[in-house]
Formats: structure tokens, sequence, C-alpha cells
């Protein structure tokens, strides 16, 4: 194991270098504009700038081949245990030092999963009241994050639509959409700083596909989540399924199987529980580090795996978890 992890990460600094002689030398194509430019304090800064975003792109490619190889070693699940989960840093460059860390974002509860296709999906939102439940927050704060995504200007019971945000200062509107970004929530009315802090580490944004939620991975969720997957779970039922973050379950079958599933019958498909859980992730994120002389850069990319192939879905400068 100890070998193949060593020669994987071999073959990650031989990607890295291979790529990054393309992108310097891409760059050399750039290097009269700049050097023509008369502000130099500006033109250093764009430079940088530039070449920061072309190792940004470099480093996802890195990131989307070791998911690619993560897939070929096995393909029927996902855990902590993997090549995804080993950081890469340090790499040196004549100019740059470049590190980068992949994240699974499927262990968390997607807040686009509550309204899909305009609808309520009611076996998520009872999951997520399960998630605010155990946190110690205002149930209220479901109606309001429904609120903030639907269309209509209907206040649920305990909700907020535009009337309310548009007598905060400033002034604003809910969005009537799917979330872009973790950092709307803050947006919400009743998510404070402390509330916001707290929901962060366990909720993620992703966007939904062909109508169906995004699925929970029961091998990366942290304990809390798998604690929420039933009213009557106890806290030391849900440790023994997170097993210090080793969780290995090879399908839901060999899930549901665990003690502590199966006495609340929870692959019961009456309750048709699979629909939001699974053993393999999808959704990941790239974060991204290049320091410059005395610059670092930070950037985030949203990656999406399907089979053994990963594509960037999103860039952002902030974190998606």
């Amino acid at each position: 194991m100890r070998l193949k992890k060593l020669k994987t990460k071999q073959q990650g600094v031989a990607l890295f270098v291979t790529l990054l002689v393309v992108t310097i030398a891409t760059l050399l194509a750039t290097e009269i504009w700049f050097n023509n430019t008369l502000d130099i304090s500006r033109s250093f800064n764009n430079r940088a700038f530039y070449q920061a975003s072309h190792y940004a792109k470099g480093m996802t490619l890195w990131a989307t081949d070791v998911l690619r190889q993560d897939y070929e070693n096995e393909a029927s699940y996902d855990n902590h245990a993997e090549i995804w989960n080993n950081p890469i840093a340090g790499i040196e460059l004549e100019d740059a030092v470049l590190s980068g860390q992949l994240t699974d974002l499927d262990g968390k509860f997607n807040l686009n999963n509550l309204v899909i296709n305009g609808q309520l999906d009611d076996q998520s939102h009872a999951f997520f009241k399960r998630i605010l439940i155990n946190l110690e927050l205002d149930e209220s704060i479901a109606d309001k994050i429904i609120d903030w995504m639907d269309a209509d200007q209907i206040p649920r019971e305990q909700g907020a639509e535009d009337v309310v945000y548009l007598s905060k200062s400033p002034s604003y509107r809910s969005a009537g959409q799917a979330f872009y970004h973790i950092s709307e929530l803050k947006l919400v009315d009743g998510i404070d700083a402390r509330t916001y802090q707290r929901l962060k580490s366990y909720v993620t944004v992703l966007p939904v596909v062909a109508g169906r939620p995004t699925k929970i991975n029961v091998n990366t969720a942290p304990t809390l989540i798998l604690l929420s997957l039933d009213s009557r779970m106890k806290k030391k039922e849900a440790l023994a399924l997170y097993n210090d973050g080793n969780a290995a379950n090879q399908s839901l079958t060999d899930f549901f199987r665990q003690p502590a599933i199966h006495i609340y019958q929870l692959g019961n498909q009456t309750l048709n529980l699979s629909r939001l859980l699974a053993t393999t992730s999808q959704w990941y994120q790239a974060e991204i580090n290049i320091k410059m002389e005395n610059t670092v850069f930070q950037k985030f990319a949203l990656l999406r795996r399907t089979s053994s192939h990963a594509v960037v879905k999103q860039w952002s400068q902030t974190a998606y978890n």
C-alpha cells in the first residue's frame, strides 16, 4: 500500500512538471506585453495573477487525474483512506510553490436538495430538520431556507419572503433559486455568525442534477449527519457507524446490515432512505495554494466525477465547505 501511494505521489509530481512546462511556455507569449507596460508595479501584479491562474488550472488537472485513478482503483465505494485524501504540498518551481488538497463534499447535506424543480422535497426536509435538532438550532431555519429558494412570495409557517428582506438595511430580496455558494446562507433571515459556523460544518451547496437529490456518502459523513438519519438513532450508534472516520461500506446493502442501522430497519424499502444515501462520492472541492514571492494566491474549484471522468464545474475565491 505504501509503495502504491509513493508511486501515486511520484506520478502526481511528474504530471505537474509536464503541465507546468506547457503553462510556462504559454506565459512567455505574454511576456512582451508585460515588459512594455509603463506601470512596473501593476505589470508585476498582473503577471503574478496571470501566472497563478494558469498554475491553478494545472493543479485541477492533477485533481481530476487523482479522482480518475481513485475510480480505477476502487469504483464501488469511496472513503477517507483513498488517494484523493492525500494532500500534495511543497511542489517547488522556479517562481512559485504549489500545494493542493481534495475534500469530499458528499459527506454533507446539500441544501439544494430541499427544493428540486420548484417543489419541496419532503424526505430531504425531514432529514434537514433532524440535523437542526441535533445541532440544537431553531427548526424555523428550514422554512426560511426553503422560502429563500422557492419562487413564490408566500411565506411558510416559520419562513421569510421578500417582505422581511426588504425591511432590512440595506434591503435585498430572496434568491428565488438554488444556492450557488455556501456563503449565501449568511443572507437568510435568522442565520447569524454562530449559526452559520455551526451549519457550515455539516451542510454544503451542490447543483442538483437531473431533478434528483445529491446523495450523502455514508463513508465520509460525520457523526452528526449519521445521527440524523433517524430520530431514534443514538450517538453511540452513530459513532459506531462513523468508526473514527474509517467507515468502508462497499455498498448500501453492507451499510444497512450494520447493527446500528439494522435495529431501526432503515434499509426497509418503504422508507426509501437509499434515495438520499450512497457509498460513493461525485462532488469534491480542490483547494489550491500558490505562493509567489511574498504573495499567496488561493483558489477553490468544485469538481464533479462521473465514473472515471472528473470536470471542474465552478471556481471560487472562497471555500465550498
